[in-house]
């Protein structure tokens, strides 16, 4: 239904009864997922701690008792489950009509009414009723209170069985409170597999008591934990050294894991760990250095690492310990699936490593992909035999894929669509559309937190089941699955922030039909999603209603134009630096502006203010729309077109080069200039670096430079991270034509960083003179 019509409802409701009852607040209709479909009545229900509720077959008992512990623990009642009687006023049953975890809810002024296929459907209906409540019930003072439920008829059912969110702990730790905390969030929403990575080269999280050293020394690395919003320095961090303690880290106990799986058992969550193997193991190779290959790296990774860092293929020894360890995890998740990886597995290792050069050879394998497969499979074989099935990233595919595999596709929707093909079941998590890790707005004005983008509005847009396949083949479509990858993630608020609103969407995809999906609608439905989220003292992102500046130079001037990804708002602005408000500019079109400003930007809704204010500084310098020529004799534009670039390598605006940058800026006139600075950006993990040394020099009639400034950078600009770095050269100010400008690369980057041994890579932005 509309929201319009919500609207409505909720006025007429509160002016009919605002004279008998001044602390009348009737809930809401903005239900995520969307049910299949709703109906909307008349009236409200008032539920309060001395409504009665009755569930009349045993079999719901559990699921609706862990729901109203919880209800109970937010609004402050002691509400218990009454004795069984068809007129109490929350009716709950089993319905064998209904199709597998379908249910029905009704509300009307006297009654609710639910019923369910199974215990899970009546645990979902429930979630929807407590969606319903008012705003009141989510705060932190909800104690005592009594609510009104709008009166709505709806019949609802999941799209797919598999509905997932992937937490990494092996990058961050959290601890099992939190871990609870995000059950209760997949809970709320009817997500219902929790994929929980507790390995990887950053960390051994689950005890294993036959090989203890995986938790005393897998489980600890030195900390080089950046808790910057601005950095983003995972990639390149100092190694471990011989005399440094390991100190960050941690582990869940075997009675911990359990005690999780029970919590997530009662709130109809499966519990899928994952190892990860053969690659992603540096944390247990440095517990065990006997299961790995030559040149293994001997400590648990600090930070991103992508070789050394794998377990060795060639060796009996690792079938068996990954036999008695897969045994020890198995018997802690109860569910039919054992997920192994089996991504990113960099094999340079297995090339020169005598054992796996000598299993290729024995088994008569031609490649090491093959080999790969060849491990994959022997592991699959251990996980069977056990009665489970084995999941894997669609590297698995490689070299020929397991008898009995599950693929999990997230280098994009081909592996997934290869796998059902080939009959396989397949969950879809591209990281396109699934990776929550990523930056979701501008990347200019979110944290620098994750390498690369996802927008809410592409999340919610994504197609689970590919058009490319058949009926009979999308039938192995299992399923979708929201990831989030911690290696930026260090505390709860960056991951409330990261999850919240995406894990919506995705949840939506995951249980809504996809005729039932509307962008506009879904927009409209998180504004009330949002107050309970603030209700809760929860952090979330606002992106989609906060807008983009963008900006083109366009001759002397830069040409501005505001967005935002929700539709249908008003964006107001200034370009003082003041905060923007309803009495400010209204942005109705692009504008030019020949001068340096601050836009400042802010969308409102009527009257109501959305998202936050975002801002970003463009200077309109001296040198706009100079003639820039490059050592070699070509004019490079770029330098001086009042186009900047963003804080990503794909951005156009930047100037890149593998060596050394020399050019000289030809003024129409000359001029009195006193500094020159520029961007250059910061993504090591591509080798890109800021410049080791800056030389700048002033260029006579005769063509002759003399030395203006000059900085040594060496030191300072071989930290790790992805951000924009500022180079600013100052001097006493003199008329200046032509200036020449010398930017050095690291012609051999030094033992410790990324990509050590080769040269640095430069992307530099415009040239701003002033």
């Amino acid at each position: 239904m509309p929201r319009q019509l919500y609207l409505l409802l909720f006025l007429a409701l509160l002016l009919t009864n605002c004279s008998t009852d001044a602390k009348l607040e009737i809930g809401n209709l903005d239900i995520i997922p969307i049910p299949v479909d709703l109906q909307m009545a008349e009236g409200y229900f008032n539920f309060s701690e001395k409504t009665k509720l009755s569930v009349l077959d045993e079999a719901l008992l559990p699921s609706v008792a862990v729901w109203l512990k919880d209800l109970n623990t937010q609004a402050g009642w002691d509400l218990s489950i009454a004795t069984k009687t068809e007129d109490s006023a929350i009716l709950i049953e089993i319905d064998t009509e209904l199709q597998n975890d379908a249910y029905s809810l009704t509300v009307s002024p006297q009654q609710i009414q639910i019923k369910a296929a199974n215990p899970a459907a009546s645990f979902y209906a429930l979630q929807t009723l407590e969606q319903m409540l008012p705003l009141s019930y989510f705060a932190a003072n909800a104690a005592g209170k009594a609510y009104q439920i709008p009166c709505v008829t709806i019949r609802d059912q999941p799209r797919f069985g598999w509905r997932g969110f992937m937490l990494d702990v092996s990058r961050h730790f959290f601890t099992v409170e939190q871990v609870k905390e995000v059950l209760d969030m997949m809970a709320e929403l009817k997500l219902n597999r929790f994929h929980w990575h507790l390995t990887d080269d950053q960390g051994w999280r689950v005890e294993i008591k036959q090989y203890p050293k995986l938790t005393e020394v897998g489980a600890w690395r030195v900390d080089h934990t950046n808790y910057d919003e601005t950095i983003s320095d995972w990639w390149g961090r100092p190694v471990q050294q011989a005399s440094q303690a390991a100190t960050y880290g941690g582990f869940y106990t075997q009675a911990a894991i359990k005690e999780v799986v029970a919590y997530a058992k009662a709130r109809h969550i499966e519990v899928i760990p994952e190892i990860d193997m053969p690659g992603h193991a540096q944390a247990t190779i440095a517990a065990y250095p006997e299961l790995g290959c030559v040149n293994a790296a001997p400590h648990v990774a600090t930070g991103g690492v992508f070789k050394n860092n794998t377990y060795n293929p060639g060796k009996e020894a690792t079938y068996v310990f990954v036999e008695n360890m897969l045994n020890e995890i198995i018997d802690l998740f109860p569910y039919d699936y054992i997920h192994i990886g089996g991504d990113e597995c960099n094999k340079s290792q297995w090339k020169i490593d005598p054992d796996a050069q000598r299993k290729m050879r024995d088994e008569g394998l031609e490649t090491e992909e093959e080999l790969q497969s060849y491990f994959i499979k022997r592991v699959e074989k251990i996980i069977n035999a056990r009665g489970r099935k084995m999941i894997g990233w669609d590297e698995i595919l490689e070299g020929g894929l397991a008898p009995n595999a599950v693929v999990m596709s997230w280098r994009g929707e081909e592996g997934g669509i290869a796998a059902a093909k080939a009959g396989h079941e397949v969950i879809m998590t591209p990281n396109k559309y699934c990776y929550i890790d990523l930056k979701q707005g501008h990347d200019d004005l979110e944290p620098n937190l994750g390498y690369s983008q996802l927008l809410l509005s592409t999340a919610y847009n994504y197609e689970v089941s590919p058009e490319t396949l058949s009926a009979e083949e999308q039938a192995y479509i299992k399923g979708i699955q929201a990831n989030l990858w911690t290696e930026s993630i260090t505390d709860w608020g960056k991951l409330t922030y990261m999850t919240f609103p995406r894990v919506f969407a995705i949840a939506e995809n995951a249980w809504s039909s996809a005729e039932r999906k509307d962008w506009n609608g879904f927009s409209d439905r998180l504004r009330t999603k949002f107050a309970q989220l603030e209700a809760q003292n929860i952090r979330y992102a606002n992106s989609a209603f906060s807008p983009w500046i963008r900006h083109q130079g366009v001759g002397e001037a830069i040409e501005y134009t505001l967005d935002t990804e929700v539709e249908g708002l008003d964006i107001y602005y200034t370009t003082d630096g003041t905060e923007p408000n309803l009495s400010s500019s209204k942005f109705t079109g692009p504008f030019q502006l020949e001068t340096s400003a601050t836009i400042k930007a802010r969308a409102f809704h009527g009257d109501q203010a959305l998202g936050r204010t975002t801002e970003l500084a463009f200077p309109v310098h001296q040198a706009r729309g100079a003639k820039v020529t490059q050592e070699d004799g070509s004019v490079e534009d770029k330098f001086s077109d009042l186009s900047y670039a963003r804080l990503h390598p794909s951005d156009t605006n930047w100037v890149k080069s593998n060596g050394n940058l020399v050019v000289e800026i030809e003024l129409e006139a000359a001029t009195a200039v006193k500094s020159i600075s520029f961007d250059a950006l910061r993504y090591t993990i591509s080798a890109y670096y800021p410049p080791s040394k800056v030389e700048v020099y002033k260029v006579d009639e005769e063509g002759q430079a003399s030395l203006l400034s000059e900085t040594d950078y060496y030191e300072d600009h071989l930290v790790q991270g992805r951000n924009k770095i500022t180079s600013e050269l100052q001097w006493t100010p003199q008329k200046i034509k032509r200036l020449q400008v010398k930017i050095f690369n690291y012609q051999t980057l030094p033992t410790g960083q990324h990509r050590a041994g080769d040269a640095s890579r430069l992307a530099i932005d415009e040239l701003v003179v002033f």
